[in-house]
């Protein structure tokens, strides 16, 4: 286990307001759990993240941009289907003992996940409670019975009219939280800071030497994770045989196999492995376009407004997607990509085959435009603090 990181500095005193968040991740940190701590505490408030660290690789207590980290040790494994809920239990438990006898102003649920603990904690004191929803829940559960799923959607109805303040990632999700009980909403995007996306041109040529990127390639880049849902094995064999395009693939997965196995045998495929989010910029900056494949029979499509999209376009980056969900959306509405109408191998060929550099060069100026008009991290900070002005009476700094 590792010491606790003491060199950044201490949450300042006498801040506006104390706000608990609680989160089922370890923050290493999650970049938008990050953001919206880090905008807090910038604008005078103490925030504690109260987090569960299922690898015991992280220390147990840290100071992270002025946001205190407390991490709760429960061994598990993503993935473990209904026997998750044991573990589940057992984080509860743990944050709720460590946390109770604490003074706090605001508790910030991530994910469905920790609103039920969070309500626990909230009313009683008369805290605000707030749910982020980063996804829908219910939707995200594939593998679990239908009776399960049914009682966590009624969970989460009885619990969206009782909380104080709804985050959410989109319009649509938002809307259909509306929908089942939710009043003080807002939108609070994954949206990105363009200043982080931008390099030298001597890095960004030496990076394409590393990679074996020849002259002229158009670089088509996915960084996500890799599972069966990403439509990867489609992309693979279109791009492949083409010596127009190099692909950059990163991620861990169920395909991270087929993606190694590319790399070998083309010669304008490279598949990274798992990219510390620190490099995904530099990779993003690389590319001419970003991919975002995703299964629209998949009931969260509807509502999918993924990090890729935002890392395109605060690169300056086209998207290379398909029409479904708030990504098909903002693609559309703002010129900034190619929809693909299905991910069948023929079609995502066929698309390719059809881009001209000059559609290239306008849907690459119409992402960065977007980002700095709305969908950038400025924005997304200055929304947060609004609705949290409303909600506890602190004024923004």
């Amino acid at each position: 286990m590792k010491k606790s990181n003491s060199s950044n500095q201490q949450p300042a005193a006498g801040n506006q307001k104390r706000v608990l968040m609680l989160l089922t991740n370890a923050f290493d940190p999650d970049p938008r759990v990050h953001l919206e701590a880090r905008s807090l505490v910038e604008n005078g408030h103490s925030v504690t993240i109260l987090c569960w660290d299922r690898d015991y690789k992280l220390p147990p207590c840290e100071v992270i941009d002025g946001i205190k980290v407390e991490r709760i040790y429960v061994k598990s494994t993503h993935g473990r289907g209904i026997t998750q809920a044991f573990f589940l239990l057992l984080f509860w438990l743990k944050a709720y003992f460590q946390a109770n006898s604490r003074k706090f102003d605001v508790v910030h649920c991530h994910d469905f996940d920790t609103l039920p603990l969070g309500y626990l904690l909230a009313k009683p004191k008369n805290a605000k409670l707030v749910y982020d929803a980063h996804e829908s829940y219910v939707d995200m559960l594939e593998n679990l019975p239908h009776f399960y799923k049914k009682v966590i959607y009624a969970a989460e109805n009885f619990l969206l009219g009782r909380v104080d303040l709804l985050i959410t990632v989109g319009e649509i999700l938002r809307k259909a939280l509306e929908e089942r009980g939710a009043k003080h909403t807002c939108v609070v995007g994954n949206w990105k800071d363009p200043e982080k996306f931008k390099f030298p041109e001597e890095v960004l040529q030496a990076e394409k030497r590393n990679l074996k990127v020849l002259n002229g390639q158009l670089v088509i880049s996915f960084i996500s994770n890799l599972g069966k849902e990403r439509q990867l094995p489609q992309l693979i064999k279109a791009v492949g045989n083409n010596p127009q395009f190099f692909l950059i693939i990163g991620g861990d997965g169920l395909h991270k196999d087929i993606a190694a196995e590319a790399a070998q045998h083309y010669s304008n495929i490279a598949y990274l492995g798992r990219v510390p989010p620190s490099k995904v910029p530099l990779y993003t900056a690389i590319s001419d376009m970003v991919f975002y494949g995703f299964d629209s029979k998949n009931p969260n499509s509807k509502y999918s407004a993924p990090n890729k999209l935002f890392e395109a376009l605060a690169a300056g980056k086209a998207v290379l997607t398909g029409d479904f969900g708030e990504i098909g959306q903002i693609v559309k509405s703002e010129k900034c990509g190619f929809i693909i109408r299905s991910f069948f191998e023929t079609e995502i060929r066929n698309t390719l085959s059809e881009i001209s550099l000059e559609t290239l060069n306008l849907f690459q100026e119409s992402a960065l435009k977007a980002c700095l008009k709305v969908y950038n991290s400025n924005n997304c900070s200055s929304i947060l603090l609004d609705h949290y002005s409303s909600l506890i009476g602190a004024d923004k700094v």
